[in-house]
């Protein structure tokens, strides 16, 4: 089955808009931009036959930097990437840090008892099994 997208117009006026104020800034006030990037953890959710399936874009994150908890329904996961340190002047920095909450209220078919999460290769993968009891089941009609 294919996955569908939706996309909000909305969302890519903004930082366009933002872009055109760095350049003018950059013009008259030399190569330094202090405005940093804005880390919004990017994440993609969806829903398999047997399993519920997150994926968030971490890249620069480590396991201490990560804290996934589960609360009446709702799954939370807090990303921290941290700023490094610079020698000497930063001209421009359009990378983003600092500490991002992404959070997701889950149906009532997924069992919290199976919640399973790997950070790898700047990817945060959550992965959420389904009570069976709550799947829905064929029911075998027979003749009379």
């Amino acid at each position: 089955m294919k996955a569908t997208q939706t996309n909000n117009r909305l969302q890519n006026i903004f930082p366009v808009a933002m872009a055109e104020v760095d350049s003018l800034v950059d013009q008259f006030f030399g190569p330094v931009s202090s405005r940093g990037a804005a880390w919004r953890a990017p994440a993609s959710i969806w829903e398999g036959k047997e399993h519920l399936h997150m994926e968030v874009d971490a890249p620069g994150v480590t396991l201490d930097d990560v804290d996934i908890t589960f609360d009446k329904g709702r799954l939370s996961l807090t990303l921290e990437r941290k700023s490094p340190e610079y020698e000497g002047t930063l001209w421009h920095s359009e990378r983003g840090y600092g500490k991002v909450t992404r959070t997701v209220s889950l149906p009532e078919t997924v069992d919290p008892e199976t919640i399973e999460a790997t950070l790898s290769n700047g990817v945060l993968r959550v992965s959420i099994g389904k009570r069976p009891e709550l799947q829905p089941k064929r029911i075998e009609v027979k003749t009379a």
